[in-house]
């Protein structure tokens, strides 16, 4: 014998609503599904149209659930809950550790590291696994699902989101400040990063100057330790911007000219299909969210490049 047919309401309407009376705040529930306020709004009454009768009170103290919303919530998150644990060991008996992200080390750090509290926050149920290793990233092997990168457009295959472009400054201890770079550098040695070899010899051909010498300075495999050599008045490092701003806002490090453009940016990498998923669409919108809130007007107006589609992305 046939089963009867389950007689729901649209279930992305009903997910809404479970969002929104847990926390009693449209806003709220926006900030967690990662979207508008307004279409929290729109859901919940569509919901309410289907039902044929009201599930929250408004008011000029806010939200309440009525008896029929209470009711409604209790057996919604129930079965949302549910589904996650069954969700869960179904992950887990896959090896899934989540969304699985690569990224280099200094991103990793000095970047992304700081925010995955707001993003843990927003998403609670959203997991994240971070990789920094210094290698090839093939996104169609299973391994990862995006990767973090630089370059001056799509250079390979991938579902490429432009992020934020990337600038340039050289920068040194604070009892430096107020110097101009060729007067530090005649006091200094440069700080070189062996894994961004172009950046001294970029940044010193913009400005007209010689790069420093390789075998005078110290040499380091990542921008955050010549950083943090730069800030104990070790040399001259050249800081990448936006993923080195805390440094600078901090005072740890000053800055010893202004910013250079480069032409290139900082780009997400997806493996085919990622963007079109629940958790890689939330986590792609919120990595974008949180770079463009920190652009300038003029960085804001480039435009984006469309995505591409294929398997991989260079480090």
């Amino acid at each position: 014998m046939d089963a009867a047919p389950h007689n729901l309401p649209p279930l992305a309407a009903l997910r809404i609503f479970e969002a929104a009376g847990r926390h009693a705040s449209f806003s709220a529930a926006a900030a967690e599904l990662g979207v508008t306020p307004s279409a929290v709004s729109h859901a919940v009454r569509t919901l309410e149209d289907r039902l044929g009768i009201p599930l929250f009170r408004r008011n000029a103290k806010g939200l309440s659930l009525t008896p029929a919303g209470e009711d409604l919530l209790s057996e919604a998150t129930r079965a949302f809950e549910g589904l996650s644990r069954v969700m869960a060991r179904l992950k887990e008996a896959q090896g899934d550790a989540g969304l699985r992200v690569s990224a280099a080390p200094t991103f990793a750090a000095s970047w992304l590291l700081p925010r995955l509290a707001d993003l843990r926050r927003r998403h609670p149920r959203l997991s994240v696994a971070i990789t920094t290793e210094q290698e090839w990233v093939e996104l169609g092997d299973g391994r990862f699902d995006f990767a973090v990168r630089m370059a001056a457009a799509p250079s390979g295959p991938g579902e490429w989101l432009r992020l934020a472009p990337v600038r340039l400054v050289p920068v040194a201890a604070p009892a430096f400040k107020g110097l101009d770079v060729g007067a530090a550098m005649a006091r200094l040695p440069g700080i070189h990063v062996t894994s961004t070899r172009d950046d001294w010899a970029s940044w010193s051909a913009a400005q007209g100057m010689a790069p420093p010498e390789l075998a005078r300075g110290m040499r380091f495999d990542t921008v955050h330790m010549a950083i943090d050599a730069a800030a104990q008045g070790l040399g001259v490092a050249l800081a990448r911007l936006p993923v080195c701003d805390a440094d600078l806002a901090s005072g740890r490090v000053t800055a010893l000219a202004e910013p250079l453009e480069t032409g290139m940016a900082y780009w997400l990498v997806g493996r085919p299909g990622v963007l079109r998923q629940f958790d890689g669409r939330i986590f792609a919108e919120w990595l974008q969210a949180e770079l463009t809130a920190e652009l300038t007007p003029e960085e804001k107006a480039t435009p984006e490049t469309p995505s591409v589609t294929g398997t991989r992305a260079r480090r």
